[in-house]
C-alpha cells in the first residue's frame, strides 16, 4: 500500500502555522488598529487609505487589498467593535443563574470591559453615534446589536419574574429598553466630556439602582 500524502510529511508539519495567513492576519490587525487610531482622533470623516496606510506603516494598496474599500473597511471596523462588547461574549451562558442574576452580571461585564478597554469603548460609541443619518448600513448594523441586547434582556427579566427574583408587576420590554437607554446615555456622556464624567461611577450606580427597582415591591 502506497503511503498517503499525510503519511509522508515531516513530523510536526501538519501542525506549522501558515506563514502567508499569519502575515496576513498581522497586517489586517495593524491597519484596523491604525483605522482605530484615527477615529479616536479625527471621527470616521478622516478614515482615509491613505491616512491608514501611513499611520500603520503599510501602503494604501494593502489597504484596498485587505479590505477592498472604505466600507469593507468600516464594516471589519464595526464587526471587531460590535464582536469585543457583544453582550453574549462579555456574559457567558451560566446554568442556574436566576433571572435577576443574569441582568446584573451583563452590567458588571460591561463595567469590566469599560475599565479595561477605554479606548475600545471610545471606537465603539464613536461608530455606534456616527452611523445615525450618516451610514444606513452601519445604522442597521447597530440597531440589530441593540435589538439582541433588548431581546435577551426581556427573558432574563421575564425568567426573573419566574423564578422569583424579579418583581412580577413590571413589564419586561420596558424594563430592557429603560436599561439599554441608561447603558447608552452614559456612553454618550463619558464620549462628549471624558475629563469630568466618570462612566465607571455611572455603571456602578446603575447597577445599584437596577437591582433595587426589579427587586423592590
Amino acid at each position: 500500500m502506497s503511503a498517503t500524502n499525510d503519511e509522508i510529511q515531516p513530523p510536526g508539519s501538519r501542525l506549522r502555522p501558515n506563514k502567508q495567513k499569519l502575515r496576513s492576519e498581522r497586517s489586517s490587525t495593524a491597519l484596523l488598529d491604525a483605522a482605530c487610531d484615527i477615529v479616536l482622533a479625527d471621527g470616521i470623516i478622516g478614515l482615509t487609505f491613505a491616512a491608514i496606510g501611513e499611520r500603520s506603516g503599510y501602503s494604501r494598496g494593502m489597504v484596498t487589498a485587505r479590505f477592498g474599500n472604505k466600507d469593507g473597511l468600516i464594516e471589519a471596523l464595526i464587526a471587531r467593535s460590535v464582536d469585543a462588547w457583544s453582550h453574549e461574549r462579555l456574559v457567558p451562558v451560566e446554568q442556574g443563574r436566576s433571572g435577576l442574576a443574569s441582568v446584573l452580571a451583563l452590567i458588571d461585564a460591561i463595567r469590566t470591559q469599560a475599565s479595561s478597554d477605554a479606548r475600545g469603548l471610545h471606537v465603539f460609541y464613536s461608530l455606534m453615534f456616527s452611523s445615525v443619518g450618516t451610514d444606513e448600513s452601519m445604522r442597521i448594523k447597530f440597531a440589530a446589536f441593540h435589538e439582541t441586547m433588548r431581546s435577551d434582556l426581556t427573558a432574563w427579566i421575564t425568567q426573573g419574574q419566574n423564578d422569583g427574583t424579579v418583581r412580577p408587576d413590571l413589564a419586561p420590554e420596558r424594563e430592557a429598553e429603560l436599561l439599554v437607554a441608561a447603558l447608552r446615555g452614559i456612553g454618550f456622556q463619558w464620549l462628549l466630556d471624558r475629563d469630568a464624567f466618570d462612566p465607571l461611577g455611572a455603571i456602578d450606580y446603575l447597577r445599584l439602582t437596577c437591582a433595587d427597582r426589579l427587586v423592590r415591591s
